[in-house]
């Protein structure tokens, strides 16, 4: 083998070498960018337990909200009764 020959040997692998650390870095940016990915369904995941005790919270308070108001027949018909002096009192205002 002459030196030319492995001058031009070496240089391949030069250029192979090269070659490969490229794709080693491409590599490393794709296994960065799955890191931060993982990382960011930590947020999705402590956002949804977030709203999940929010629903649960907005639960609890309309269930004592009706138990302590004791929502009956006579308070459906005096909000109606307001509701409607109330519309009647509108168009009688309109109509003057």
């Amino acid at each position: 083998m002459s030196a030319s020959q492995a001058y031009d040997r070496e240089a391949q692998n030069d250029v192979r070498l090269n070659d490969l650390a490229s794709k080693l870095s491409t590599l490393r940016q794709v296994t960065n960018d799955i890191h931060n990915q993982a990382s960011d369904s930590s947020l999705i995941q402590s956002s949804t337990e977030a709203f999940s005790n929010l629903t649960s919270s907005i639960k609890h308070s309309s269930q004592r909200l009706a138990r302590s108001a004791g929502v009956t027949l006579p308070v459906y018909k005096t909000v109606f009764l307001i509701l409607a002096l109330v519309f009647f009192f509108y168009l009688v205002w309109r109509l003057v």
